[in-house]
């Protein structure tokens, strides 16, 4: 009986290990004709998108491809794209009195003309954050801001939101830092610090610069240089001579002091005599 039992249990086990591979045995399999014919559409090549935030473009080539694995009706196609709806901020320090504008959409997305997008504009007046607590509206309903002549109360912060307004999806979000300071505090004269070579390089001239040669410092630099290297010496001199009237004023305020303790130490009736 025993025997019978052990025979029975490996004859089952050796039944299911060989059953799914008689299941499984591999066995033509028939395409159906009208499959074999079909054609489909694929992607052959397509271009990154034009920006690296907010909406753009991408160029895209798709062919019909058979069975036979050729190309056939080969069309490029531009379509939309978006990588990152965040944007960043852009730093600009500008002088008060200047023209400026802030635009928060590129030249190729204006192609589709700013009558498909949704502008909002919000300001965080007088600080540089991306903290959304800070801002609050700002009166303007186009894609750019102009500023005919700019002041220190428009330094802040500008917040531009880009929307389509076919679904209202939000495409770009981009911050403005804006810094405006008055003339008499910074001189940005970029032209002024370069060197003779490098203006002639500037005007499109080829000019060798192997030999490094240091900006040119403006007048006023000069100027402020003499006049410390004047008012040191001035101090240096002065205190010298201070010096030495002091010393002079104790030495004899010391002798006078000497002599009385001197007479205090003899007899009465002695006098000092100086000697001859």
């Amino acid at each position: 009986m025993k025997t019978l039992a052990t025979s029975f249990i490996l004859g089952s086990l050796v039944l299911a290990f060989c059953l799914p591979l008689l299941v499984t045995s591999p066995k033509t399999l028939a395409i159906p004709e009208k499959l074999q014919e079909a054609v489909g559409k694929v992607i052959v090549s397509a271009t990154t998108c034009t920006v690296t935030c907010g909406l753009g473009f991408k160029e895209e080539t798709v062919c019909e491809v058979g069975p036979d694995g050729v190309r056939r009706k080969c069309k490029s196609q531009r379509l939309e794209c978006l990588t990152n709806w965040l944007c960043g901020m852009l730093h600009f320090t500008l002088l008060i009195g200047k023209e400026f504008k802030l635009s928060c959409l590129s030249p190729d997305i204006l192609e589709i003309g700013q009558e498909a997008f949704r502008f909002t504009w919000r300001l965080a007046r007088g600080i540089i954050s991306t903290d959304d607590e800070v801002f609050r509206p700002f009166r303007a309903s186009s894609y750019f801001i102009k500023f005919q002549s700019i002041q220190e109360y428009d330094s802040g912060t500008y917040r531009c939101d880009v929307q389509l307004l076919k679904n209202l999806r939000l495409v770009k979000r981009l911050y403005f830092g804006l810094r405006v300071l008055p003339p008499n505090l910074v001189n940005l004269d970029f032209y002024q610090s370069l060197t003779e070579d490098q203006k002639l390089v500037d005007e499109g001239l080829e000019v060798s610069l192997g030999n490094y040669s240091r900006p040119q410092h403006p007048p006023w630099e000069k100027k402020v240089a003499i006049a410390v290297g004047v008012g040191v010496a001035s101090g240096v001199t002065g205190g010298v001579l201070v010096s030495i009237a002091l010393c002079g004023r104790l030495r004899v305020i010391h002798g006078s002091a000497s002599l009385e303790t001197l007479q205090a130490l003899l007899p009465k009736g002695g006098v000092l005599r100086k000697p001859d």
